[in-house]
C-alpha cells in the first residue's frame, strides 16, 4: 500500500477542505494541489522515490494521501498524480494565485480525526513510519521533514476498504449524528444500499435534509413545507436527468436518427443530442416521451415490460404531480403537510412503489443494456 502525507496550511485558504469537498460532491473527482513552500530552503533527497510511487498510481492501484494541519487529519483516495492539472478535473480557484508543484487527483475523502490535536499526536501519527528518515516513528517535534513525504504504517489500514463499491466516504464528512442516523434509516427502510449510494451526493444530502425537516415539523399543521418540496424537486430533477441520459444514449445507439429530434426550453431550441450536456425540465421529458419515433424505439428495444411501463406510464403520471406542487411553492403558496406527504410517499415508496428507487434501479438496468 502506497501512503504519502502532506501538511496543508489553512493560511492559504481557511476552508481548504470544504472547497475541495464541494467539487468532489458535484463532479465525483477533484484535484488537490501540493503548494510549493516559500520557506523551504533545502531539497528533499527522496524525489526519485516519490516519482516512482506517483508513476505507479492508477485507478486499480490507488494511493492514500494523508492531509493534516495537526488539528485535523483526512485521507484521500488518489487515482493519479500530475505535474500539470488536467483540464478534465476541477480544483478550487484559490490555487490560481499559488505555485502548485503536484496535483493529486482524488475521488474520495475520509475524515480520520477532527479538531483534536492530542488524539492526532498520540494515536494517529505514531502509527506512521517516516520511510525516508531512517524508518523512525513519525515525529511532530524537532523534525526536518520535506513534504510530500512517504510513510508506511505499523498497523496497516486501508481507509477505503468497503463492501459496497458505490459507497463514498466523503458523503459522511461534517455530518451530524442526526444526519447519519437519518441516512442509515433511509438505507434500512427505503433504499437498498447499492441504490442509495448510486444517487448523486447532492441527492443524498437533500434526502437527508428533507427527512429531518419533515420529521421535526410534521405535527405542526401551520408549518410551510415549501423548502422540503423544493428539496424533493431538486432530487427528482437530478436523478431523472441521469435516467434520461442513460435511456437516450441507449436508444440512440439503436436508432441513431432520433438524435435529431427537436425540442425547446424557454425559447432555446435543441436536438435530443444536446440533452447530454443541457439538463432539460419536467415538461421536456414528457414531451419527448410522447414523440412517436421515441415511443417506437422504446417498444422495439426495451424488452423488460416493467421498465417500459415505468418509462411510458410511471414517469408521465408522476411528473404532473411534481410540477403542480413545486410550481405552487415557487409562486409563493405555502406547501401543506398533505402536499409534502404526497410527494414523500411517492419518492420514498411509503405504501407504494418508490419512484426514486425505480428511477435509479431501472436507469442502471438500461445503462447495462447492449
Amino acid at each position: 500500500m502506497k501512503n504519502i502525507i502532506i501538511l496543508y496550511n489553512p493560511y492559504y485558504q481557511e476552508d481548504v477542505i470544504e472547497q475541495h469537498l464541494e467539487i468532489l460532491k458535484d463532479k465525483g473527482a477533484v484535484a488537490f494541489g501540493k503548494v510549493k513552500s516559500k520557506f523551504r530552503d533545502y531539497d528533499a533527497d527522496h524525489e526519485d522515490e516519490l516519482e516512482n510511487i506517483y508513476n505507479s498510481v492508477t485507478r486499480d492501484e490507488p494511493m492514500q494521501l494523508f492531509l493534516t494541519d495537526y488539528d485535523s487529519i483526512y485521507v484521500a483516495n488518489v487515482l493519479s498524480v500530475k505535474t500539470d492539472k488536467t483540464k478534465l478535473i476541477k480544483a478550487p480557484i484559490y490555487y490560481d494565485a499559488l505555485d502548485v508543484e503536484k496535483w493529486y487527483i482524488i475521488d474520495d475523502l475520509r475524515l480520520i480525526v477532527n479538531n483534536d490535536f492530542k488524539n492526532i499526536r498520540d494515536n494517529v501519527l505514531p502509527n506512521f513510519i517516516a520511510t525516508n528518515y531512517n524508518n523512525r516513528t513519525y515525529a511532530i517535534y524537532g523534525n526536518k521533514y520535506a513534504y510530500p513525504m512517504q510513510v508506511t504504517m505499523k498497523e496497516e489500514i486501508d481507509y477505503f476498504d468497503k463492501e459496497d463499491e458505490d459507497f463514498k466516504y466523503f458523503t459522511n464528512i461534517f455530518k451530524s449524528k442526526q444526519e447519519i442516523e437519518i441516512k442509515n434509516s433511509l438505507i434500512n427502510y427505503c433504499f437498498p444500499t447499492k441504490i442509495f449510494y448510486s444517487f448523486a451526493p447532492n441527492s443524498q444530502d437533500n434526502l437527508i435534509s428533507a427527512e429531518i425537516e419533515y420529521t421535526q415539523n410534521k405535527h405542526n399543521p401551520l408549518y410551510d413545507f415549501s423548502a422540503v418540496v423544493m428539496k424533493y424537486s431538486k432530487i427528482i430533477e437530478l436523478e431523472l436527468y441521469g435516467f434520461f441520459k442513460y435511456l437516450f444514449k441507449y436508444l440512440i445507439s439503436k436508432t441513431s436518427s432520433i438524435s435529431n429530434i427537436n425540442y425547446s426550453v424557454q425559447g432555446q431550441y435543441y436536438t435530443l443530442e444536446d440533452l447530454f450536456t443541457h439538463r432539460a425540465n419536467y415538461g421536456t421529458y414528457n414531451y419527448l416521451l410522447r414523440n412517436d419515433k421515441i415511443k417506437r424505439t422504446i417498444q422495439a428495444h426495451i424488452n423488460s415490460s416493467k421498465v417500459r411501463y415505468f418509462i411510458q406510464d410511471g414517469i408521465s403520471k408522476f411528473i404532473p404531480i411534481m410540477q403542480k406542487i413545486r410550481n405552487e411553492s415557487v409562486h409563493g403558496n405555502n406547501a401543506t403537510i398533505g402536499e409534502c406527504e404526497e410527494l414523500r410517499e411517492y419518492i420514498l415508496g411509503i405504501g407504494k412503489n418508490g419512484f426514486l428507487k425505480d428511477i435509479k434501479a431501472y436507469g442502471l438496468e438500461i445503462n447495462n443494456l447492449k
